[in-house]
């Protein structure tokens, strides 16, 4: 079919209802339709079209790169249309492909894809699957590269179910359908389907999966090891969601700066942070050379130069990624080299004052030995480390009794194999756990021994290793913490 501006493909039940579209010169009027997913390239509409439920994708040139790679490979639209046609003649079950189209015009260029809307259907879920649901995924993902596809980026999320337990693939725009795919090609792609799964391919999760693949266990070897690579590649494009309108962030330019949203926070938080933006703010809790502070009744608020608030707002994402406890991220706001950033406060006083207070039971005080040694576990398979990890920047859970944490400020990637970035941040937590601050040395020992079993607990369930003289040399920094800070208090130091 040709229009005024549009130039496409469709199958003949959708033919009539698409005419009157293919003369319009606005590719983004498509009425009828209602916008589910949105981000920088492109647009995910649903609706009718005729008596056709459909799902509507509308990509986006938005970059140089992005019109060269359109111009050397066409259209997105248009090539995952036929991407699904030959899935399609291959055997595989796919979402049907009824119309493909590239609007050009005044605006740049667009293309489109439409598909047929499978009832009922929701994505997999990224954790751990049903052993039934988990073993047909490993059918289908069997079929797949015997059958030749090559999708980049087929993860839980491009699956669909329907209630009857039926698998559907899409979102095949950058697969390539050729020959059966070799054992590397394999080993990559089932790395990356169980990336959401703590220790990917190894984790008991993703047994009934590879029982379904067949995979044998040269295959899965190999896919343990890639799967640890992709982990940190993946950990590095989630953090970088958080300036980048997508799924999670919403983004408005203005003059001089910009302002990123948690699609997910609480309207109210919202507001608030849009009202505390405009100026309507109370005095400062402290301030200082690198910026300002500010609790609210429902809002934790930072000043810091422009590129160290982007760092602040990006390492909660980081920890979100590695299921770290911490206070949910709001909002960020950039303007003329300095920025705000807003996180959900905790009602609660800070780890230190709690342990000054000698307030908290023994079984208070392992169930946060616990909940600490899992998440400095987690931060370190991750390659993450925390240099400002203190008690005054922990924040006990009222309801769970698991530490947040609060202050992000000295949150860095570092590689995973880092074990003396990894000495250095254990140190100060066990220079922190000083035993006369808990009670007595049973208690102190108790602690220290639940705070350590849990973050072996978590290395292992990511698959990390640490080297086996790594407590000693964690302890040699907690003396030379204790040294360095003589004045300080255990759950003071490094303060």
């Amino acid at each position: 079919m040709r229009g005024a501006s549009c130039t496409g493909l469709c199958a003949s039940v959708v033919a009539e209802s698409l005419a009157r579209w293919f003369e319009r010169d606005d590719p983004f009027a498509w009425p009828g339709l209602v916008e589910v997913k949105s981000s920088t390239v492109r647009t995910v509409s649903r609706g009718t079209l005729g008596d056709q439920d459909v799902h509507l994708k509308l990509y986006r040139a938005v970059r140089i790169s992005d019109r060269a790679r359109d111009a050397l490979s066409g259209a997105r639209g248009v090539k995952e249309f036929g991407n699904l046609r030959e899935a399609r003649a291959r055997g595989l079950p796919v979402v049907t492909p009824l119309a493909a189209g590239r609007f050009s015009g005044t605006f740049g260029s667009r293309s489109f894809l439409i598909t047929a809307t499978v009832e009922d259907a929701t994505p997999l879920d990224r954790g751990p699957l049903p052993p039934a649901l988990a073993r047909e995924a490993g059918r289908l993902l069997r079929r797949a590269h015997d059958a030749g596809l090559r999708a980049l980026d087929l993860h839980p999320g491009n699956v669909l179910v329907t209630p009857d337990g039926r698998l559907h693939l899409l979102d095949l725009h950058s697969a390539v359908l050729t020959e059966p795919v070799d054992d590397g090609e394999r080993a990559r792609s089932l790395a990356f389907f169980c990336l959401g799964l703590d220790g990917g391919v190894r984790s008991p999760a993703a047994a009934p999966l590879l029982d379904g693949y067949r995979a044998s266990a040269t295959l899965i070897e190999k896919a343990g090891r890639i799967g640890r690579t992709q982990r940190n590649h993946a950990l590095a494009a989630f953090g970088r969601r958080a300036t980048r309108a997508c799924r999670h962030t919403a983004v408005s330019r203005i003059t001089d700066g910009a302002s990123y949203e948690r699609k997910d926070a609480p309207a109210e938080l919202l507001e608030a942070a849009a009202a505390f933006r405009a100026g309507d703010r109370p005095e400062p809790l402290k301030s200082g050379r690198r910026g300002a502070v500010w609790l609210t009744d429902s809002l934790a608020v930072k000043q810091r130069p422009a590129a160290a608030a982007m760092r602040l707002f990006r390492a909660s994402f980081w920890l979100e990624f590695c299921d770290v406890p911490t206070p949910r991220p709001v909002a960020l706001h950039v303007h003329r080299g300095r920025g705000l950033v807003a996180a959900t406060r905790i009602p609660a006083p800070d780890f230190a004052t709690e342990l000054r207070s000698a307030s908290l039971s023994p079984a208070a005080l392992t169930d946060a030995a616990r909940s600490l040694g899992r998440s400095v576990g987690r931060l370190h398979a991750h390659g993450l480390r925390n240099r400002d990890l203190k008690f005054d920047n922990l924040v006990r859970d009222p309801d769970s009794g698991s530490l947040l944490i609060v202050d992000l400020d000295g949150v860095r990637r570092k590689t995973p194999l880092d074990h003396r970035g990894r000495a250095a941040d254990l140190g100060r937590v066990l220079a922190a756990w000083d035993d006369g601050h808990l009670g007595d040395r049973a208690v102190h020992a108790l602690v220290v021994r639940v705070f350590w079993a849990a973050y072996h607990r978590a290395l292992r369930c990511l698959q990390t290793t640490s080297k086996k003289d790594l407590r000693r040399r964690s302890e040699a920094r907690a003396r030379e913490w204790r040294q360095s800070h003589p004045e300080a208090a255990g759950h003071d130091v490094g303060s």
